[in-house]
This record gives C-alpha cells, structure tokens and sequence, in this order.
C-alpha cells in the first residue's frame, strides 16, 4: 500500500504542475469529510469527483497513511471548504487532457465483496459425467 499512495502522490503532483488540475474519485464513507457540504444523497452512492487546480485550494497536506487534508473551494465563489480525504476512500486520480487514469483495484475487490452478501457456490457435478479431452494432438512439437 505504501508503494501505491508513492504512486498516487506522484501522479497528483505531476498531473497538476503539468496540466494545471487534476481530479480525485472519492466515495463516501463516514472516514472522509467535506466540510461543512458534505456528500449529497447521489454522492454517497456515486462517490464525489473533486478537482485540484492552483487557485482552488490551500495548505494541501499529504499524511503519512495517503489521506489528504487540505481547505478545498467549491462552487462559483470557490467558497472553502476543510476536507480530510481518508486514503482509503480515493479511488481514482486521472486527467482528461493528459489521457491518464490511476484506479486502485483494491478499491474495487472491496465494493464487489460488499455486494455480494452471501456467496453462492457452483453447482459442481462428478468428474464421471464429464468428456476428458487430451491436449496432447492439440501441441505443437518443438521440431516443427
């Protein structure tokens, strides 16, 4: 995991010296807080895209665990907002204009585990019913 906030920081960085913003996927959880805003009802579900630019926010802080704490302007008056990004729920970093995406896959291992409540296992039938195919015809020599 330490590799990969390495990567992520990296990445965030890169993206917003270079293409001046870069957004963040951030899904709900009771870890991360968005001010005073919070997550609306659609964002709880959907997860929150958040865009870094140089003139929206201050005093970014990475933690040593990946969270981010940071004072974040939202809307039209680019009004601050205090935010602790938990580092377990950013999901994605990315940039349209640089055409790059990071997603953590242990991210989505997590949500599939939590929409599957009760695991159902395959019927499985005795190996008796079933035609044994060789493979060997199916080789390639090394002479040929």
């Amino acid at each position: 995991m330490k590799n990969q906030i390495k990567y992520l920081q990296n990445l965030f960085y890169d993206l917003l010296n270079d293409y001046g913003h870069v957004y963040l996927v951030v899904k709900y959880s009771q870890n991360t807080t968005i001010g005073d805003r919070g997550f609306t009802e659609e964002e709880k579900q959907k997860g929150l895209v958040l865009v870094f630019n140089q003139k929206n926010h201050k005093s970014l802080q990475w933690t040593d665990d990946g969270s981010i704490i940071t004072a974040l302007g939202f809307g039209t008056s680019n009004r601050p907002e205090n935010c602790f990004l938990h580092s377990d729920d950013v999901v994605s970093v990315f940039s349209p204009l640089a055409k790059i995406r990071f997603d953590r896959w242990d991210m989505s291992a997590v949500e599939v585990e939590d929409r599957t409540k009760e695991p159902q296992l395959p019927e499985t039938k005795p190996y008796q019913d079933e035609k044994v195919v060789s493979l060997e015809s199916f080789r390639k020599s090394k002479n040929s």
